[in-house]
């Protein structure tokens, strides 16, 4: 079958440390897309200081939302002995609370939506880099399939049920969302004139994506109308997204403040 064939050891073994693929990769990722939302913050004439410190808050608060999130989805969120755990992470738990830290830190430190842009102009390139690992790992994998973009997981310590067997692969569709979203907004980012707007635009691309990719995935419980928990995630973000788009597309142009701060940050 012409299928897409990876044997790679989940694990690094470095002598007596152990790496994963994903841990490894969610940390590149991270690096990667940090490094690009500076690019786009030099170009706005942010400062690029503050888009790395708001990196950290993000990466930190992402990983605890993305636990937490899918201990809730496994109803498992009062298991202590649960939360600590290496595998089980929810990519839309680490956008709620990473995004509600993001805006907390933001408002201490009067900083405008530009920054947040820049953020969600890294985004799409840390989820490209950062989900190599969950495609080594076979987390995410959904039915088994014969497509050639089918992915069989050949080592026997990856996530997959059968290393005879190829699945479709959610990190593989992760990796191709994000592609699609880097390959279409940035080239336009200097077409999002009104502060906000790339931003609401990456997250309804990514919502919208997910929404049909979590069609392919087994790690989502249904829960109404034949969706599942991620699906419904998809639509209540995709919501907000629209929403933030047009109070970002449908309002006045700021006053430009005496300060020359807030009026980088608005630029």
């Amino acid at each position: 079958m012409a299928i897409i064939t990876i044997g790679i050891d989940p694990e690094i073994h470095l002598g007596p440390l152990m790496v994963t693929w994903h841990g490894l990769m969610t940390v590149v990722g991270i690096i990667a897309g940090t490094w690009l939302a500076t690019v786009y913050a030099r170009e706005r004439g942010l400062q690029a200081e503050r888009i790395v410190d708001l990196a950290v808050v993000v990466a930190i608060t992402g990983i605890v939302g993305a636990r937490l999130f899918y201990l809730a989805e496994q109803g498992e969120l009062l298991e202590p002995s649960e939360w600590l755990g290496r595998n089980g992470f929810s990519f839309y738990g680490a956008m709620i609370l990473a995004g509600a830290a993001a805006a907390l830190y933001m408002r201490r430190r009067g900083l405008g939506l530009r920054y947040l842009d820049a953020v969600a102009a890294g985004l799409p390139l840390g989820v490209l880099v950062g989900r190599f690992g969950d495609l080594v790992n076979g987390e995410h994998y959904g039915p088994a399939s014969d497509l050639p973009w089918a992915v069989r997981n050949s080592h026997p310590n990856a996530d997959t049920p059968n290393p005879e067997l190829a699945y479709h692969s959610g990190g593989l569709y992760e990796m191709a969302l994000g592609l699609l979203i880097l390959v279409v907004v940035w080239p336009l980012r200097h077409r999002f004139s009104r502060p906000g707007a790339l931003l609401w635009t990456v997250v309804a691309m990514y919502s919208a994506g997910r929404f049909a990719m979590f069609f392919y995935r087994d790690d989502s419980e249904q829960i109404a109308l034949g969706l599942n928990s991620g699906q419904w995630t998809s639509l209540a973000l995709l919501a907000l997204a629209a929403g933030g788009l047009w109070l970002a597309l449908g309002r006045a142009p700021a006053a430009r403040s005496a300060d020359p701060e807030a009026r980088r940050a608005e630029r």
